[in-house]
């Protein structure tokens, strides 16, 4: 009878202040220049305020495990608190000499600390915040209550253009080249060791591309032999040339979620996800 009780109280309890929000290894895995950075940043931007890594167009920019502790996700009456792990791309075969090209570095992201003071105070009071503080409180408000996608979104229906991260021009020698390439090859193999410490992978795929790859199928293939959840995200559909319902036609059996990552489209039902299948 004692033990019935101290569980009704223990239910109670729950019911009135919640419980422990659970907390998992979130892994983000995919080919090279599916956008795994610049949703990291995304998160880890919307969630933390700071982004996690570089963002480039040259293949295999991640060449190590990047990392987001304690990232606080509230979505779909669910709270989940993770580590965000950043990826390096998995590729079958990496050739040098594609580094040895001239590649686009940073660029994606918006400059906040470079908006103005008049156009900061704009968006916040658009977003119902207080804009009675400094032009830091200001900012920290916004890193806080605001993500991305909602600022670019309040700033073009006030007729404003937020700055963004300048990019810069990136070329590497054949020597640099070749240090990058046995890099890249060492963070394949980290990444998938890292696979026995992940509770639950987002498996990044372009749209634009046909989603049946070698890489795609095996890596897919082997998250359900170790039975880790798996969310695929269709990412890139700013794109003309998108063709998400590929991807949930080649993996029916797993959840699919078609975002874009660069403009922040349709992130609210990719944190529903996370928070369903990795809770």
């Amino acid at each position: 009878m004692a033990q019935g009780i101290f569980e009704r109280i223990t239910t109670l309890f729950s019911s009135l202040f919640g419980s422990k929000a659970k907390s998992i290894t979130l892994g983000i895995y995919g080919e090279p220049n599916t956008g795994k950075t610049t949703l990291s940043n995304k998160i880890s931007i919307d969630w933390l305020g700071k982004p996690v890594g570089t963002v480039s167009d040259m293949p295999h920019e991640t060449r190590t495990i990047q990392k987001a502790e304690h990232v606080e996700v509230k979505a779909g009456g669910k709270k989940i608190t993770m580590n965000l792990l950043d990826m390096p791309g998995l590729a079958t075969h990496i050739d040098y000499k594609k580094f040895m090209q001239t590649y686009t570095v940073g660029g994606e992201s918006v400059d906040i600390g470079k908006i103005k003071n008049n156009d900061l105070i704009k968006i916040a009071s658009k977003l119902g915040l207080d804009t009675n503080g400094s032009k830091q409180k200001t900012m920290q408000m916004l890193l806080q209550n605001a993500s991305e996608a909602e600022l670019l979104k309040n700033a073009k229906s006030l007729g404003l253009k937020l700055p963004r991260t300048k990019a810069k021009k990136k070329r590497y020698s054949q020597k640099e080249a070749k240090k990058i390439a046995e890099e890249a090859t060492k963070g394949v193999v980290e990444a998938i060791k890292f696979l026995d410490k992940v509770d639950t992978v987002l498996v990044m795929m372009d749209s634009t591309r046909d989603p049946l790859s070698q890489v795609n199928i095996m890596l897919v293939g082997n998250l359900e032999a170790k039975g880790i959840p798996v969310v695929i995200v269709a990412n890139k559909t700013d794109l003309k040339s998108a063709k998400p319902e590929n991807i949930k036609n080649a993996f029916p059996q797993h959840p699919v979620v078609a975002i874009s990552a660069l403009k922040g489209y349709n992130l609210e039902e990719l944190y529903e996800a996370i928070a369903k299948h990795g809770a």
